[in-house]
């Protein structure tokens, strides 16, 4: 899920370019932290977690 994503030919028209979440976990595991996801019937919930001391200026 936390992919880049790539058309195939059977869906060459659905737009987006997919890389949202692969982005936002990227950024995650730069920073020592991660991106989850769960899912219910009624919601999907993504959640970013970071450490609170991952940035230090340099």
């Amino acid at each position: 899920m936390f992919q880049p994503f790539y058309r195939n030919s059977l869906r060459p028209t659905q737009q987006g370019l997919g890389l949202g979440l692969y982005i936002a976990s990227m950024i995650a595991q730069a920073h020592g932290g991660r991106l989850d996801v769960t899912s219910t019937p009624a919601e999907t919930r993504f959640t970013f977690r970071m450490p609170v001391n991952s940035w230090v200026p340099s």
